[in-house]
């Protein structure tokens, strides 16, 4: 089974190439300047960004160095000792919801302190895959559609992701 897996892996990127080359020439379409322009827009997208993830990895830096970070592990510390969690996790947790380019900084951490084959390690990489960014989300999906009354969306949001952090610790512990 795993050779199977293995062998579907190694096709898969160069099958699906393969398939929009085979599509675009199909369609007849110019693939070489449809590449172009997508890589063009690309970096334009990555250029506009940069000073945001910049910001983002400076705020989280700011709030480990300061002591920040530290201070809410020690407040909610008790909290997360009862439900089993390690306080590693406790600013993985708290900063998750707001910042999915801050968790991951956060969880490269966690992973250079701790060991990637840890089980910090581990929860920090099945919570950084599984638990959402609830006020990104919030924000961006009730902007770009105008509605102004949220209703439960808040409330389900956060539900959800205390859902899944407890998941993720609870799943860990029985891989």
């Amino acid at each position: 089974m795993s050779q199977l897996l293995s062998t579907i892996s190694y096709a898969f990127i160069p099958g699906i190439i393969s398939l929009v080359i085979l599509y675009g020439l199909y369609k007849h379409v110019s693939i070489y300047d449809c590449f172009i322009e997508g890589a063009k827009d690309g970096l334009k997208s990555a250029v506009e960004i940069m000073p945001f993830i910049i910001a983002i990895f400076i705020g989280i830096e700011a709030l480990v160095s300061s002591g920040a970070m530290k201070f809410f592990e020690t407040i909610f510390s008790p909290v997360f000792s009862v439900l089993h969690i390690p306080k590693e996790l406790i600013s993985l947790i708290l900063l998750r919801p707001v910042s999915g380019s801050g968790s991951l900084v956060l969880m490269e951490r966690i992973m250079s302190d701790n060991g990637v084959d840890t089980f910090v390690g581990k929860c920090s990489a099945i919570m950084v895959g599984t638990c959402e960014t609830i006020f990104y989300v919030l924000a961006l999906y009730f902007g770009v559609t105008a509605v102004k009354k949220m209703r439960h969306a808040f409330a389900a949001g956060m539900i959800g992701y205390i859902v899944s952090v407890l998941a993720s610790v609870y799943i860990c512990k029985f891989m």
